[in-house]
């Protein structure tokens, strides 16, 4: 049973907490950067700065919609743009400063950024600095050492930032891999495959605040299954986590399409559907019987109990009450282990 205390967990993890930081970091150094250059007469570059700063903000909208990799790609946008032109406004060119700027962002991408979304970064990174060079080659840039810029330099510059993008990426890869696949694992029922229990409950608090605003009804499905303990003791622990995986193929065959889907205990699983209100009992009862086989010579029986949104709850932690409640009613025997919300307590 899910306990009605413990509800939707909204509690950062620490991949969610550095990204959090690193937005608030740089949208501070923004408006640093502004203010600074402005008290310094650097009118041009203030505006920049001033410019780049909203952009921090947005990067933390995205954030706290869980949205964490485009969060800290707009950042690496954001700073790689504004490096180009902070250097193509710089006096003494675009040698060591560039080679600083530019490699802090690429490393910054190598360490949070799933290896998709950091090749996009070192590309925009190599599109932007080669822009700074040619412009200061040709002098159109406010350099006053363009004479001594050449070629060669860029060679160096892409040289040095590719080990730095290198080593960068093979340290991260090898420590924990890419952002998407750590969250997945943090994310993810190691049994299953599932969402776990907290990355349901996030997952279903979007989804409903997402169908609250287009206004279109759900329905959540909570099953277990009857003596899974019993089950455990006769068949052994590994063939019983055979049974589980088995039941979430059924539930992924069953729900396809469903927007979140999780194992929210040991032998209990969830799932949050978008049907219309007439069509609910319905997708409940197809998991309830997709959910009750028998397979190995043991037989699986689901015990389920489903909620209607917004009918019977508008919430996610009413919608999860009003499950619960069903499937409390689902262990009567008289109620032949299906719950619905007209016969909840």
């Amino acid at each position: 049973m899910i306990d009605g205390s413990r509800h939707p967990a909204t509690s950062a993890g620490p991949m969610v907490r550095i990204v959090r930081i690193a937005v608030v970091v740089v949208t501070i150094a923004l408006f640093i950067g502004a203010t600074i250059n402005a008290v310094l007469g650097q009118r041009e570059l203030a505006v920049i700065f001033a410019l780049a700063a909203p952009l921090g903000v947005s990067a933390w909208g995205f954030a706290r919609s869980g949205h964490n990799e485009a969060a800290i790609l707009l950042l690496c946008l954001v700073l790689t743009v504004l490096v180009t032109m902070v250097l193509m406004l710089n006096p003494l060119g675009v040698h060591d400063v560039a080679i600083t700027a530019y490699g802090g962002i690429i490393l910054f991408a190598a360490l949070l950024l799933s290896r998709r979304a950091f090749y996009a970064v070192a590309g925009a990174i190599v599109l932007a600095a080669s822009t700074a060079f040619i412009a200061d080659l040709n002098g159109l840039t406010r350099s006053r050492i363009t004479a001594h810029t050449d070629v060669a330099q860029f060679i160096e510059f892409l040289a040095i930032i590719g080990v730095f993008g290198f080593l960068g990426r093979v340290a991260v890869e090898i420590a924990s891999g890419s952002l998407g696949a750590a969250q997945r694992a943090a994310a993810g029922d190691p049994v299953t495959g599932l969402d776990n229990r907290a990355a349901f409950f996030q997952s279903a608090d979007r989804e409903l605040a997402r169908l609250r605003k287009a206004g279109t009804s759900a329905v959540l499905v909570i099953m277990d299954i009857e003596a899974f303990r019993r089950v455990n003791l006769v068949v052994g622990h590994r063939a019983a986590d055979g049974l589980l995986c088995e039941v979430a193929k059924r539930l992924r065959q069953v729900a396809a399409g469903a927007p979140v889907l999780g194992r929210i205990g040991d032998d209990e699983f969830a799932v949050l559907a978008t049907v219309a209100e007439d069509r609910a009992e319905a997708f409940a009862r197809e998991v309830h019987d997709a959910t009750t086989f028998e397979t190995l010579g043991v037989s699986l029986r689901s015990r389920l109990g489903y909620a209607r949104f917004p009918r019977d709850a508008d919430t996610l932690e009413t919608l999860l009450l009003a499950a619960e409640s069903a499937l409390a009613q689902a262990k009567h025997p008289e109620a032949r282990r299906f719950g619905g919300p007209d016969n909840r307590i």
